[in-house]
């Protein structure tokens, strides 16, 4: 009978340890250290072992951001009056910050609607967890009366298409395109006239409905208009190709500096009156 030495014993106790520690994923280094083997020995004994691959971080450089949100948004969400939009972007924009816009002359929030519903339902899904309610409140509505000022909005809302309506038809009948043709051409030119008087209207009458100035849209219309008259002098005075480059060249405003720069975000979003 073959009899077992303790040098055996320990090599075999070696070889486990250095086995399981590279599953574990330790370095050659580290198993060496553990063990007391050489590092020719420790590499013998664990090849064809692959190493265990890192996990990726859970809260990542890139997380931080969106987890501190988190974190702050979430007691506000679960209040009786909820949290409002206002304070949902307010602590959005200190955790991701703005960039500074130089066509524009403004800062451009870090953040997007993709991040903001990310937070929601992050948010929401935290609360079903542990069995609670989160409310997102618009910035309009009176925690206070909410059905009485829905109610309010409405019927203002309500009231306005209909006085809208009231201008469209109006206008309608007074400048209506080709009025006494009843041509199948001639209704579908009428119908798209009602819906551009509308949204011209509304152009006109909201500040903010269209991307495009009041100012700008009030001088394409008079060079229209001096155009339809057959009024040269009315009519845009033709661009030199210096001002032509000029005006295609896009502006360059820089940052500004020594100011208050999430106070003067906040103005710029109506905010602050």
């Amino acid at each position: 009978m073959t009899s077992v030495t303790p040098k055996a014993i320990k090599t075999y106790t070696s070889e486990q340890t250095a086995i399981e520690l590279r599953r574990a994923g330790a370095t050659y280094a580290q198993i060496r250290e553990a063990t007391g083997l050489t590092e020719r020995q420790v590499k013998d004994i664990v090849r064809g072992i692959p190493k265990p691959k890192r996990s990726r971080r859970v809260n990542s450089r890139a997380d931080l951001p969106f987890a501190k949100s988190f974190e702050r948004v979430f007691p506000l969400a679960i209040r009786p009056q909820g949290i409002r939009d206002y304070e949902l972007k307010i602590i959005l924009h200190e955790e991701y910050g703005t960039t500074w816009d130089t066509s524009n002359g403004c800062y451009r929030s870090k953040y997007d609607s993709d991040t903001i519903a990310r937070v929601k339902a992050k948010v929401r899904k935290r609360a079903l967890d542990e069995d609670c309610n989160v409310i997102f409140a618009m910035d309009w509505i009176d925690e206070n009366n909410p059905r009485s000022s829905s109610k309010f909005m409405v019927n203002a809302a309500t009231d306005l298409l209909s006085r809208i309506d009231e201008y469209v038809n109006d206008y309608m009948a007074s400048h209506g395109t080709r009025q006494t043709d009843k041509s199948e051409s001639a209704e579908l030119a009428r119908r798209k006239q009602h819906y551009a008087v509308q949204q011209h209207l509304l152009k006109l009458a909201i500040t903010g409905y269209s991307p495009e100035p009041v100012e700008k849209l009030l001088n394409r219309t008079a060079d229209l208009v001096g155009m339809l008259e057959g009024r040269p002098d009315l009519r845009p005075a033709e661009c030199s190709t210096a001002d032509q480059e000029k005006v295609n060249k896009p502006k360059y405003i820089p940052k500004p500096s020594g100011i208050d720069h999430f106070f003067d975000y906040a103005e710029q979003q109506g905010w602050i009156i």
